[in-house]
C-alpha cells in the first residue's frame, strides 16, 4: 500500500512529503493528481527532494565584472572566483542539458535609482575596500575610470554599476555561457525580489515556481533575494558552492544554515549536475523519488 502523502501548504502552493519518497516540489494541480513526469530528483544535504525541470531556473545573482575583475583590483583568487569556477563546471551545464533557464539577476542602476538610494546601502558601497593595487572607487554611480583588460586593449569602466557599463557586465567567462532563454533582470537594492524589478513577472509568465540560488555575496545580496523570494512563495535551494562572501566565513555558514533548515534546501553545484543525469521520466520506485530517500 502506498504511504499516505502529507501535504505542506494550501491551494495553489503546496508541498507533498513522505518518509519513502521525501518532498515532492514538482507543483501538480492537486495533492491528489498525477505524480509529473519528467522530474529530477535531488539529493539536498538532508532531504531528498524532486523538482519540475521545466517549472525551475538557475538565478545568478551580481557575477559581475565589479564584484569579480581583476582588471579594477579585485582577487584573482577570491572565494568569488572559486564559486565562478563550479558554476562553469557544473551547475550551468546541467541546467543547460533539460532546459532549466538561467536568470541573470544583476545591479544596473538608473539615475532615479541612484536619487532614490537608501543611505544605508550608498554607505555600503563606498567602505567597500576589497580592491588590489591603487585604484580608488567611491561608491555608486561613481567613475571607474580607464580599465586595461588581459589581452591589452583598454576600455572604459564606465560608472559603477550603473545600466549598460562595462563594470556592470557578466563576467565574461559567464557572458559566454548566456542563452537567448535566459531572463536578464536589472535589479536597484541587495535583494532581486524586493518588489522594485520586473523578476517576478518574468518567473511568474514562464512558470517557474523553484529557484536555485547562486552568485555573491552569499550573505548580502543571494541571501536578501533569497528570502524576499521564499516569502513570496517561490521554493528556494541554494547552491553552497556556487556562492561566495568578502564576509567572514560564518556569515556564510549563516545563510547555508537557514537555507538547509527554514528556508528551502541545499546543496552543491556538483551535486546538482548529479542529480540532473539522474532525471525520471517515468516513475521507478512508488513515489518516483529514488528508494535512497527513506534513509535520510
Amino acid at each position: 500500500m502506498a504511504e499516505q502523502q502529507e501535504v505542506f501548504g494550501g491551494g495553489k502552493n503546496f508541498w507533498l512529503y513522505s518518509k519513502a519518497t521525501g518532498y515532492d516540489l514538482t507543483h501538480p494541480p492537486t495533492p491528489k493528481s498525477p505524480a509529473i513526469y519528467p522530474r529530477i530528483p535531488l539529493e539536498a544535504t538532508n532531504a531528498c527532494v524532486a523538482i519540475d525541470p521545466a517549472k525551475t531556473a538557475l538565478v545568478v545573482v551580481d557575477l559581475q565584472n565589479y564584484f569579480l575583475s581583476p582588471a579594477i583590483g579585485r582577487p584573482p583568487d577570491s572565494m568569488g572566483m572559486k564559486a565562478v569556477d563550479k558554476l562553469l563546471h557544473y551547475a550551468i551545464p546541467a541546467c543547460r542539458k533539460v532546459g532549466i533557464p538561467v536568470v541573470w539577476l544583476n545591479w544596473g542602476l538608473s539615475e532615479q535609482d541612484i536619487e532614490e538610494m537608501p543611505p544605508t546601502i550608498v554607505r555600503g558601497f563606498a567602505v567597500d575596500n576589497n580592491f588590489n593595487g591603487h585604484r580608488n572607487i567611491e561608491g555608486l554611480g561613481s567613475d571607474v575610470g580607464s580599465v586595461r583588460l588581459d589581452d591589452g586593449s583598454i576600455v572604459e569602466g564606465g560608472r559603477v554599476l550603473m545600466k549598460d557599463q562595462w563594470n556592470s557586465e557578466s563576467f565574461p567567462p559567464l557572458a559566454a555561457t548566456h542563452q537567448p532563454n535566459d531572463i536578464h533582470v536589472d535589479k536597484n537594492r541587495l535583494s532581486g525580489f524586493w518588489g522594485g524589478t520586473a523578476i517576478e513577472e518574468a518567473l511568474t509568465a514562464r512558470g517557474i515556481r523553484t529557484l536555485l540560488f547562486a552568485g555573491v555575496n552569499t550573505d548580502q545580496c543571494v541571501g536578501g533575494s533569497l528570502q524576499d523570494a521564499l516569502a513570496k512563495g517561490w521554493d528556494c535551494i541554494l547552491l553552497s558552492d556556487g556562492c561566495a562572501t568578502t564576509s567572514p566565513q560564518f556569515a556564510q555558514q549563516c545563510i547555508e544554515f537557514n537555507s538547509e533548515l527554514g528556508w528551502g534546501f541545499l546543496m552543491s553545484c556538483e551535486d546538482l549536475a548529479k542529480s540532473i543525469n539522474n532525471m525520471q521520466t517515468a516513475p521507478k520506485t512508488e513515489g518516483g523519488l529514488r528508494e535512497d530517500c527513506a534513509g535520510l
